[in-house]
């Protein structure tokens, strides 16, 4: 009689596995692929981050050739955005904003061969051509009408990246017609920019640590978590385009995406703290950066070189004391 354990091949007998070593091996086999799926999610991850920091690169060229064509202005509300910011509309060439604040059209609309129709080129900046890998959230409602896709919000996802506001905000005039620059009350009762600051490279100051631009989002409504798209074509605060930043967050307590102190909030964050808890930047030197949620809210990053800080007890950032000069 054969021998249940032996097989015969051709003349001779070899020993078959018994069901203990076959689920011995398949229990070695689950675990190294349980070792390696995180292994391999860490890894995918990274290469996403590494897309989305030549996303940023490219941004940082983008806006030094503007700025080199453009007698060193920086793309934005005063500059490239002004027609708009004047009164004016969406004209459709590839280096048209969309918005006032629309910096990506007119430095990167050649670059990237952004579409001429207004539209077109809407869903071109949002949902490929200058997405982060990382970004997967889409908006929830629209604020406003004006400039919106083709299909409407319906799967436009947010904004990958978001201009810092306070080197390019929107210039408006006092009740003598004297020339001011529009920073919301609660961020000038903090931080003093310097006097005759203009949104020009060579003002900005130590170029290598200003950040430009940065993963981020328009703001969350902060009563229902909703992420909005803002349609109109002149913004004051930003709109779909600039943000004032992670340093920000604590003061700003409306709906900013980088705040995380609630449970609501810390949900929301996940949009935009995307690559492993922190952010991608890029700065104005053109070198692009991940940034740690310390480093990301350090307050001389978004602020002109020569501002004056008045009170910091609504920032994160203990590396600054009401009278400094930020450099």
């Amino acid at each position: 009689m054969r021998n249940e354990r032996t097989l015969f091949s051709g003349g001779g007998m070899q020993r078959a596995f018994t069901l203990i070593e076959l689920l011995v091996v398949i229990s070695i086999i689950a675990l190294l692929i349980g070792i390696l799926l995180p292994a391999l999610g860490a890894a995918r991850k990274t290469a996403r981050s590494a897309v989305c920091l030549s996303n940023l690169r490219s941004a940082g060229q983008g806006v030094a050739i503007y700025g080199a064509d453009n007698r060193d202005w920086i793309p934005g509300p005063n500059t490239s955005g002004f027609d708009l910011t004047d009164g004016g509309s969406v004209r459709s060439t590839s280096t048209s904003p969309l918005q006032n604040y629309d910096w990506i059209s007119p430095s990167l609309g050649h670059v990237i061969g952004l579409p001429d129709d207004p539209a077109e080129r809407l869903e071109a900046i949002f949902l490929t051509d200058f997405r982060c890998p990382e970004n997967d959230a889409t908006y929830d409602a629209q604020f406003g009408s004006g400039i919106t896709p083709p299909n409407g919000i319906e799967g436009l996802l947010i904004n990958s990246y978001s201009q810092v506001i306070q080197f390019v905000t929107v210039k408006q005039s006092d009740a003598s017609g004297t020339p001011k620059a529009y920073l919301s009350s609660w961020v000038e009762s903090e931080i003093e920019r310097p006097d005759g600051y203009d949104s020009r490279i060579e003002m900005v100051g130590n170029a290598s640590n200003k950040i430009f631009a940065l993963d981020g989002a328009r703001y969350v409504n902060k009563s229902t978590g909703q992420y909005t798209f803002n349609a109109f074509e002149i913004q004051y605060s930003g709109g779909n385009y600039g943000t004032y930043g992670p340093a920000l967050s604590k003061l700003v307590s409306n709906g900013n995406p980088y705040k995380d102190e609630s449970a609501q909030e810390q949900e929301n964050a996940k949009k935009t703290w995307r690559h492993n808890n922190a952010v991608n930047a890029v700065f104005f030197d053109g070198h692009a950066a991940s940034q740690t949620k310390e480093q990301a809210r350090m307050v001389e990053k978004y602020f002109p070189g020569g501002s004056k800080v008045i009170d910091m007890s609504e920032f994160y950032d203990d590396t600054l004391e009401p009278g400094d000069i930020i450099n």
